[in-house]
């Protein structure tokens, strides 16, 4: 009776920590999709990086901004690229600019330890209203409409 009492005993013990485990690794990777959800939010309400996207890049075409003050201790994000996939053919994110109006984000979200990521693809769509009758075509004259289309995890 005794063994027996030693058997379940263990078993139990054995049974929480297992089931700890799951509860821990399940809240990780809720704050991790939080994290780039929070990543993706960022970059679509700052119009600027659509406006001036040659701005942010690179030589080599890569896309860049610090996202250290919206990425919660403990977690690191990336992005790992930013640019338009309009049906033309470009060679490189180099020629991104306001007329094509489909775009991907493809950000990256760690903890620091190094155990847990998640990576993210947000589609966007770019969209541009004339705000007056007039011809006039430069960027302070429109309205952008930035919209966030699809999303998965890679």
């Amino acid at each position: 009776m005794l063994l027996f009492l030693q058997f379940v005993a263990i078993t139990l013990v054995s049974s929480n920590n297992i089931t700890s485990k799951i509860v821990s690794n399940f809240q990780v990777s809720r704050r991790l999709e939080r994290s780039a959800n929070n990543v993706i939010n960022y970059v679509l309400k700052n119009k600027d990086y659509f406006i001036n996207y040659p701005k942010y890049l690179y030589s080599e075409g890569d896309f860049f901004i610090d996202l250290t003050a919206i990425t919660p201790s403990g977690f690191s994000a990336k992005i790992i690229s930013f640019k338009c996939i309009d049906f033309t053919s470009l060679d490189s994110s180099l020629d991104c600019d306001l007329t094509h109006q489909n775009w991907e984000l493809i950000i990256e979200v760690e903890d620091t330890s190094g155990q847990a990521s998640l990576r993210v693809v947000q589609g966007i769509r770019l969209s541009r209203f004339s705000q007056n009758k007039t011809d006039d075509h430069s960027v302070e004259s429109q309205k952008l409409l930035i919209q966030g289309v699809w999303w998965y995890q890679i």
